[in-house]
Parts: C-alpha cells; structure tokens; sequence
C-alpha cells in the first residue's frame, strides 16, 4: 500500500518516524515535510518550503501539495500535524485520499492549531489523551498514547 507520512520537520516528524518506523515495512512510503538541512537526505521525501506561521506561503503549498498526490496517489495519508499537515489534509480531501491525523503529544490541555483546522477534514482524528476529546468532538478518537 502507498502511504504518505506528513510533518514538519522537527519533533512532528520524529514522532511519526518512531511511531511508523517498524509497522510500515513492505508497503510504499514517502515524506511530505519541510526543507532543512535534516530533511535533505530524506530518501522519498517532498520538501516544501517552511511555512513560519505565515499565511501566504499556504497557497502554493496547497496546489503544490496537489501535484504531488495526484502523481503519487497514496491510499492513506498520515500526519502528526503542524503548518504542513493544513494545505496537505484539505488537498487530500478534495482528492478523496483517506487521512489519519495524529494530534501532539506534547498537548494536553489545549487544541493545537493544525488540529483544530484539520479536524473537519480528516477521516480519522487520533488524540493522545482523552482529556483532548472534548476540545475536538465527537470523531476524536482515544486508543492511548502512541509514542
């Protein structure tokens, strides 16, 4: 199965290396993160341009983001969320590629802002602690810590 992996470049895209690592052997991954000097030697990875919390660099992400799904065509989409998770979740669902969004491990009392974006357009919305369910709704799922 091909599966892309979506997070940003720091510890959103260490989480989901940790978490993958061993379970996604024998199927067809790759990488949508932000270009640092870390993601560069990423083996099938897109590297965008780093978002900073500025709008404007959203809009020739999201159609970015299209060219690649549409070339690529993965079956699931799985994201731990910051800034890149946003224009790659909404392409996702325009294409109708399922997706699995994955909510910080480092939150615990508060929403963080991907999640609270990506939420209406994920197929699958994972918290990794109950107390976070309330903030998002009804299709927040708990099933415990992943990492």
């Amino acid at each position: 199965m091909k599966i892309a992996l979506v997070g940003s470049a720091g510890g959103h895209l260490t989480e989901l290396e940790m978490i993958f690592k061993d379970p996604l052997q024998g199927h067809d991954v790759f990488f949508i993160t932000e270009k640092t000097p870390r993601t560069r030697k990423m083996k099938r990875a897109y590297l965008l341009k780093p978002f900073s919390y500025n709008p404007l660099p959203f809009i020739p992400a999201f159609f970015k983001v299209l060219q690649i799904l549409k070339k690529e065509k993965p079956k699931i989409i799985i994201t731990s969320g910051a800034e890149i998770a946003v224009p790659v979740i909404v392409s996702a669902k325009i294409l109708g590629i399922k997706t699995l969004f994955i909510d910080d491990t480092m939150r615990v009392k508060t929403p963080t802002l991907a999640g609270k974006f990506c939420y209406p357009f994920s197929d699958y919305f994972l918290v990794q602690y109950p107390e976070m369910k309330k903030y998002y709704g009804k299709r927040a799922i708990f099933k415990g810590g992943l990492a």
